[in-house]
């Protein structure tokens, strides 16, 4: 099989323990771009937060972000699809955040609104290196459907019994995923990577079965599972392991790029 598109996550899949894409994995996705095979980056982070790692990866065709929401072609800096949670529903979730003391952000038009800094803000910065705006009572402030909504909540108990609750009450109303053991991501109704990377592949003309998807969490199952190929990494939970075609090495030990390099018989 002769594969033409990579779809790789950034978190804990390309990206290293200390938030870097290795200069081996580089390397290896340069040769495959040289190859002719479309390189895309699928991320729940905004763009503005994935683009140093776009531009480090010469990234010019297009970005999915916000776990599939927001599609963006980087040298043409065009917006080619966006699908944010109506602000109806956005509204009823937030509040329902605030009354269970779960602290939330909001994001439009690629910036991160919180009610307030804290504890939490810095963890989400340190992890993604988003800065975020405060702006007080979420529910009071929101004016525009939101690309995405994220809780974080570092009780893994708790995290565990809104994670349950919300999927539950917003089935088929809302796409609830997890993409860290803190994180609850909201998106609307039919957002994923994985109709991100069909919407992808038909816009290029390449047939799913000539696609590779490559992720870590929760949030990465779905184009996992749609990809030609779908491969978990190595430190992946073990369900999102058992869905994959093929699992590759950590993302410590160039797990990215030692699998490509196997697939392509790059050496």
């Amino acid at each position: 099989m002769k594969y033409k598109m990579v779809v790789l996550d950034l978190d804990d899949t390309l990206l290293n323990k200390n938030l870097e894409i290795s200069e081996e994995t580089v390397k290896t996705l340069t040769r495959l771009k040289e190859m002719g095979v479309e390189i895309v980056i699928a991320t729940g982070r905004m763009f503005s937060s994935a683009l140093p790692y776009i531009n480090q990866l010469g990234i010019e065709g297009p970005v999915i972000n916000y776990n599939g929401a927001y599609i963006k072609e980087v040298g043409k800096d065009r917006l080619i699809y966006h699908k944010p949670i109506p602000l109806d529903i956005a509204k009823k979730i937030i509040k329902e955040a605030e009354e269970a003391d779960l602290y939330i952000n909001i994001y439009i038009d690629d910036l991160l609104y919180v009610a307030e800094r804290n504890e939490k803000s810095d963890l989400y910065y340190k992890t993604t290196g988003a800065q975020s705006e405060p702006v007080g009572k979420l529910s009071e402030f929101i004016y525009k459907d939101p690309t995405k909504m994220l809780i974080i909540e570092g009780n893994r108990e708790k995290m565990q019994e809104y994670l349950s609750y919300f999927k539950d009450k917003y089935r088929g109303i809302v796409a609830v995923t997890q993409s860290k053991d803190y994180f609850i991501e909201f998106m609307a109704s039919g957002v994923s990577k994985g109709t991100a990377v069909e919407f992808l592949a038909e816009k290029l003309n390449i047939p799913l079965e000539e696609v590779i998807a490559i992720g870590d969490n929760w949030n990465d199952l779905e184009m996992i599972q749609t990809a030609g190929l779908g491969i978990a990494m190595g430190n992946a939970p073990a369900g999102v392991r058992e869905a994959a075609d093929l699992v590759a090495g950590n993302h410590d030990e160039e797990g990215v790029s030692e699998i490509l390099k196997e697939i392509f018989s790059l050496k």
